[in-house]
């Protein structure tokens, strides 16, 4: 039996109006506590694209919200691919804004990117065919050009601290499109490509010309904006966790806003502010000074035997080399003190001073350190320091947060260590070619305890063999 249809009193049923309340609520600020030290503001950019969009712009507004993401209706799930990339693009990339106040005043900087535009037009070789370069017109490949000549413009530095930059160099002449040195062709005036730049070809790509189509009339004026005042993230595998910059200055060349170490950023009348970031005046370190000595790791003179050859692996005095009994719970602990020193109170790269006396690295070296937890423990047991069964316990002592798997972890490693040949390793991976006939000759204990070996090999070949057998003992010295 079917169904009867009920009239309505108040006339035709209309169909539901969804509206994204997201596309008029506050942009929700981004939690990333390393990029939140420069950049008083982060945004994903779809609500970046939203806020700077006119506020007359309501049906440009409304695709920006809705693109990539499923729509009220019966197919639910009907999303052609491309949007639904270029819905992730905009809710993956992370924009960091350098400047918080508004400029009130809006004709003074429209008239110096016209100017530049004009001047810009004027500069391009007539070879160039097919460009536009009128204001909103513009191509995306011709706004990332711009920019770069732009931020060349802006500056009087030879090589620009900028991402998009890289790779660019000042040529001597305007119109130099092949140089002899073997330059790739630029299509940027008075300047040469020196080596590929991925970011360039990134921005240049088809999501990124089909965001720019999105915005319509005015989205050029918006996406040169977005390059030169702005930095973009995007994430590394798709996860949110990890980014990489492929845009603005270079975050390792930053200092953190000075602004951002009194009070955080986000915080909104009514709501619990968030977490403060850590003070850098009471010696918190940034990031960006935490780093690794790699004059240290990697071009270190090699450690030699008691005979004079290269020793391979970690070094005698290393702490998983010195406590080798791996039944032995306390040189676990021991281990467990060097990996995590400001667990145990102990000095550390975050938060302890370096003292000018001891070191004139911008950080110690933390090799041996039996002499500074000597000394913790004397100040922890202080009367009971005879006693045996508290010398044990403290020995013994975990902090809670280490507690549980990591300890098994720790054992794990020192098991494989003890059970990783280092030599058998290095003539696997890196063995060296000193014959005629492809021979490999490996670095084994043999030739480390005997170089004269390397030495004979050598004279009996021909001239260019010597001469790599001599870059790789060099490389050894």
């Amino acid at each position: 039996m079917k169904r009867k249809c009920t009239s309505h009193a108040g006339g035709p049923r209309k169909k539901a109006h969804v509206v994204d309340q997201s596309a008029s609520a506050t942009p929700p600020a981004i939690e990333q506590p390393v990029l939140q030290r420069f950049y008083p503001r982060l945004l994903t950019l779809r609500h970046y694209l939203m806020s700077v969009l006119p506020k007359s712009s309501k049906n440009r507004r409304r695709k920006l919200a809705r693109l990539g993401r499923p729509m009220a209706t019966k197919k639910a799930t009907s999303i052609c691919e491309p949007n639904m990339k270029l819905g992730q693009l905009l809710d993956s990339t992370v924009i960091g804004e350098h400047r918080t106040t508004e400029i009130n005043d809006e004709e003074q900087p429209t008239k110096e990117c016209n100017k530049d535009i004009e001047i810009f037009t004027q500069q391009l070789s007539p070879a160039i065919t097919g460009a536009t370069f009128k204001p909103g017109y513009f191509l995306q490949s011709e706004i990332v050009d711009f920019v770069i000549w732009r931020l060349f413009k802006r500056s009087s530095s030879h090589k620009l601290h900028h991402l998009l930059c890289h790779g660019f160099e000042r040529s001597g002449s305007a119109y130099r499109r092949n140089d002899v040195d073997g330059d790739v062709a630029s299509s940027i005036p008075g300047l040469v490509a020196r080596y590929p730049n991925s970011y360039v070809h990134a921005l240049k790509g088809p999501l990124w010309c089909r965001l720019h189509a999105v915005l319509g009339e005015g989205g050029d004026r918006i996406m040169i904006d977005l390059l030169m005042d702005c930095a973009i993230f995007r994430p590394v595998d798709d996860k949110f966790a990890n980014y990489y910059q492929m845009s603005g200055p270079p975050v390792s060349d930053m200092e953190p806003d000075q602004l951002l170490k009194e009070a955080p950023v986000d915080s909104v009348p009514g709501k619990p502010a968030s977490r403060p970031l850590l003070s850098l005046t009471g010696g918190d370190r940034t990031p960006c000074k935490i780093a690794f000595v790699r004059s240290r790791m990697f071009y270190a003179k090699a450690a030699l035997n008691a005979k004079g050859g290269i020793r391979f692996g970690m070094r005698h005095i290393h702490v998983l080399n010195r406590f080798s009994r791996r039944d032995d719970k306390q040189q676990t602990v021991q281990i467990i003190r060097y990996m995590f020193p400001r667990q145990y109170g102990l000095h550390n790269v975050f938060t302890s001073k370096i003292d000018p006396r001891e070191t004139a690295m911008p950080l110690k070296d933390y090799t041996l350190r039996e002499k500074e937890i000597h000394q913790s423990m004397c100040r922890a047991l202080g009367d009971k320091v005879n006693d045996a069964d508290e010398l044990v316990k403290w020995k013994l002592r975990v902090p809670k947060r280490l507690r549980g798997h990591l300890v098994f972890l720790v054992d794990k490693l020192r098991i494989l260590n003890q059970q990783c040949s280092y030599t058998e390793m290095l003539r696997h991976y890196c063995p060296v070619e000193v014959g005629a006939n492809a021979r490999l000759v490996t670095l084994n204990a043999d030739i480390a305890d005997c170089p004269s070996l390397v030495q004979a090999r050598v004279e009996e070949s021909s001239s260019p063999i010597k001469e790599c057998c001599y870059s790789v003992s060099r490389g050894f010295e």
